[in-house]
């Protein structure tokens, strides 16, 4: 089948189409409002360690609530909780607005709205990927996946070009009540799905919620190969995917830039994973999966050092273009390898842990640095986390026979980016 009528057939599955269209909408708000406030806290505070702290603020809830929801996610009605997180969203977003517009705004309420959301989108990741599965048909995996990463990679340059043309006619703020009203289009896209009877949660038999997340977290700690995937993970989290968070005071330090020059290093991001997803799309198979994520592990410290030294904004962007699609390769590979892998009755909370391990540890990373950066300057931080992250990859590396006689089987995969889609292999029920 071509891939031009894999994509058809994806489509012709009408739940999956109606959330394409509305999700497509929220995905461009999303990442126009994560610019807006990241020029925002520059614009409040001159500090790169409010920019850290803010960062922090966002994504840190990952690693507290993400796990809690990966066993409601098992629990109860998918759908329901999706529409009550995502009004909240909607809320959140129109109280940042009206903040600003008031002149009420101060990096105090900033911090608090921003933690706010990341506690919501901490909430909302494990809830979407168990919900995937049902929207299309087990033959349409494969296409679905692969759009969906391409939808979510594309929004992610697209949405900050817009708040970019945003920032320079008007302000900052108006990018983030797009973001509130572009919740509005998935939440109506939600009372138009329909999901089959079997995709609904079933209570879980157990001792309780700890006794559930303590069983997956044995889960992966009991594995070798899961257990090197989610260490190698966490260190690249750490230490080099808090570059994307600091760009705000790379831009106001280095380059002297505006929010034009911003957009413009978060759209390269972007386009990098963009190929990165379709690469991986017309990939097809885990064999010499392993092997591609630890390459570009090595090259995304590569890019860093470069973008760290950079003083040229042309070079930077090609150079966040590269940043871009190793970072992608990575968490979307390891993501499909770890479907791939696990049971079924844990991979709610798999996943929540893998979102946590994957998207917590820049919270604690973007916060050092930040003060650090505040101290040092912020070339000597990011120089010393390259090397660090160098070390813990060289002896995680060892681990690599291991992870490829586990994860690398002979069967058909399909792209799951962090944090939108996912497949397994027939064996296994699908989680896009």
């Amino acid at each position: 089948m071509s891939s031009f009528s894999s994509l058809a057939s994806t489509f012709r599955n009408r739940n999956y189409a109606i959330y394409t269209a509305g999700n497509w909408l929220s995905l461009l708000g999303f990442w126009m409002q994560r610019v807006a406030v990241s020029w925002l806290t520059w614009e409040l505070s001159h500090s790169e360690f409010w920019v850290g702290a803010v960062a922090f603020a966002e994504i840190v809830p990952l690693l507290i609530v993400g796990p809690i929801f990966g066993v409601w996610a098992d629990r109860f009605d998918r759908k329901t909780l999706a529409m009550v997180l995502q009004s909240l969203m909607l809320a959140q977003a129109v109280v940042l607005f009206v903040a600003f517009q008031l002149g009420w705004l101060t990096i105090g309420w900033l911090f608090g709205l921003t933690l706010l959301e990341g506690c919501l989108q901490a909430a909302f990741q494990p809830v979407r990927l168990a919900l995937i599965p049902a929207l299309v048909r087990r033959v349409d995996l494969v296409a679905a996946a692969a759009f969906t990463a391409v939808t979510f990679n594309v929004a992610r340059f697209v949405g900050p070009a817009i708040a970019g043309v945003v920032f320079l006619w008007s302000s900052p703020a108006w990018a983030i009540l797009f973001n509130g009203f572009s919740y509005l289009f998935i939440i109506i896209a939600w009372w138009f799905i329909k999901l089959p009877p079997e995709s609904h949660s079933k209570p879980l038999v157990s001792g309780g919620l700890w006794v559930d997340m303590r069983d997956g977290w044995r889960y992966i700690t009991q594995e070798p190969a899961l257990a090197v995937m989610f260490g190698m993970l966490t260190l690249l989290a750490l230490f080099a995917r808090p570059l994307t968070y600091m760009l705000a005071a790379f831009v106001g330090t280095v380059y002297h830039g505006g929010p034009e020059t911003l957009a413009l290093f978060t759209s390269a991001v972007g386009v990098g994973a963009v190929f990165a997803a379709l690469k991986l799309s017309m990939q097809g198979k885990t064999r010499g999966l392993v092997r591609a994520i630890l390459l570009n592990s090595l090259l995304t410290l590569v890019s860093m050092i470069g973008f760290v030294f950079s003083t040229n904004e042309t070079v930077a962007a090609a150079l966040m273009v590269v940043f871009g699609y190793t970072v992608t390769i990575c968490a979307v590979g390891s993501q499909t390898l770890v479907q791939n892998s696990i049971d079924d009755a844990m991979r709610g909370r798999v996943l929540s842990l893998w979102v946590a391990a994957t998207r917590g540890p820049p919270a604690l990373g973007v916060l050092l640095l930040g003060w650090l950066a505040s101290r040092y300057g912020l070339q000597w931080p990011f120089i010393g986390a390259a090397v660090i992250c160098l070390i813990g990859l060289w002896r995680l590396a060892a681990g690599r026979r291991v992870m490829r006689e586990y994860f690398e089987k002979d069967v058909r995969i399909s792209v799951a980016t962090a944090p939108t889609s996912l497949t397994t292999p027939e064996s296994k029920t699908p989680a896009a």
